[in-house]
């Protein structure tokens, strides 16, 4: 059977999430996790192979995205009310790495240096996937029977 229109097979499905809650669940549970994959996979890369010694790392990093990915959160909430995805993304990755950069200032001081890009790439890619995986896909048009017939 093919799927012409998926929304109108919806139907038989429970009701979606709603964009709020998703975009909460998305940055405070999935953003320190994916913080915590890519730190350990750039470890990895740097090390030639996973270290042994994580222990206090894994607490380091968890607490210090549990910071940066509500607020990063916060900011993809309200940037969703005007600016679309492809914008979106990009801008809240920048804000997620500026917030990490600021709080390793703040936290371990000293000044800006490239000691820092390590955490701004983390957050960056972090923040990313997390406001493309809040972004609610599946809006329908308005009117949807007006669109269609201005295509054919």
């Amino acid at each position: 059977m093919p799927i012409e229109d998926p929304h109108e097979n919806d139907s038989g499905r429970r009701p979606p999430i709603s964009p709020g809650l998703r975009r909460a669940l998305v940055f405070a549970w999935l953003g320190p996790l994916f913080g915590l994959l890519v730190t350990f996979t750039l470890k990895a890369v740097a090390d030639g192979g996973y270290p042994t010694d994580v222990g206090i790392g894994i607490a380091i990093v968890f607490f210090f995205s549990l910071i940066v990915c509500p607020t990063a959160g916060i900011v993809d909430g309200v940037l969703a009310y005007v600016v679309p995805i492809f914008l979106r993304a990009p801008l809240t990755a920048t804000v997620g790495a500026s917030i990490a950069v600021g709080l390793s200032l703040c936290l371990f001081g000293g000044s800006l240096t490239y000691r820092q890009m390590p955490a701004a790439i983390v957050a960056a890619l972090a923040m990313g996937a997390c406001s493309l995986l809040a972004h609610n896909h599946r809006v329908k048009p308005a009117n949807s029977a007006s669109v269609r017939r201005s295509l054919s």
